[in-house]
């Protein structure tokens, strides 16, 4: 289950398209590292190991979608 911190950082990425973009033209080597920085700049507490378990937990997500 995903943090408070977690979940309304979510709900700000939704909400703001440029936000969207720009987490979405990250590297992948980078981008743990950049969605912990713009969490706390918009005063989102997100840990490191939340976001390693949503990430694993998305990827589980959409492995499973292609089982089915």
């Amino acid at each position: 289950m995903p943090s408070e911190g977690l979940r309304a950082l979510r709900e700000r990425v939704h909400g703001d398209h440029e936000l969207a973009l720009q987490l979405r033209r990250v590297e992948p080597e980078r981008f743990s590292a950049e969605v912990l920085q713009v969490a706390s700049e918009l005063g989102c507490e997100v840990s490191d190991a939340d976001l390693a378990d949503a990430i694993a937990q998305a990827r589980r997500a959409w492995t499973l979608r292609w089982i089915r």
